[in-house]
Parts: C-alpha cells; structure tokens; sequence
C-alpha cells in the first residue's frame, strides 16, 4: 500500500547504510588479508569473499524495497533481484513460483573480490 513507500523507502536507505558499513569492514579485513602469511592467505582471502557477498546481499535487498516504496508490484520487484539464488527464495513470497533447479537458470551475479 502507498501508506507504506515512506517506511519501505526509509528501510531501504537503513539497509544502504550497512552496506557502507560492510564495506569498512571488508577493507579492513582485505588490509589483513594482504598481510596474512603466505600459507593462511588463500583460507583467509575465502572467508574475506563471505563478506563482499553479504555487501550483494544488503543491496539486492535495499533494491527491492526501493522499488516496492515507488509502487513497484512484489512480482516485478523480485525480478530485478539480481542474485539468483536469493531471487529463488523471494519468487514464493512475490507470488511467484521457484524455477527447478537446474533447468538452465542462470546463477546470478554474485561478484566475488
């Protein structure tokens, strides 16, 4: 309903604010990363991806409340998530139906540093 874009928006712009959040703390833990020894880098540098992967997350989901606060329909909004995998656990909630597994569906565009 309209009497909820201010709050969707406002939600929105909170979830934005940890990202950035996130995104100091990746950093600062891509700064340890750099100085870990050699033999703890590669374990290292996995788990420092987790948090670049949590900063998609916190955006795909702050999207699809902004576009649900400008009157977008859940449906349409879920459509635009671009992390499959999330998309696949929104689908329900919107409406919509989740893809088989499998069948082709693309894995999304998880961006990993």
């Amino acid at each position: 309903p309209s009497d909820h874009a201010d709050l969707l928006a406002a939600v929105s712009d909170e979830l934005m604010r940890v990202r950035q959040g996130v995104d100091g703390i990746e950093a600062l833990v891509g700064d340890l990363v750099r100085h870990a020894p050699p033999d703890e880098r590669s374990h290292a540098l996995t788990q420092a991806q987790a948090l670049d992967a949590l900063t998609q997350r916190i955006e795909a989901l702050s999207g699809v409340l902004r576009l649900l606060s400008g009157g977008a329909s859940p449906s349409d909004a879920v459509s635009q998530v671009p992390l499959a995998d999330m998309a696949g656990r929104l689908r329900p909630a919107a409406g919509q139906h989740r893809p088989i597994s499998g069948a082709g569906a693309d894995a999304g565009d998880l961006m990993l540093f």
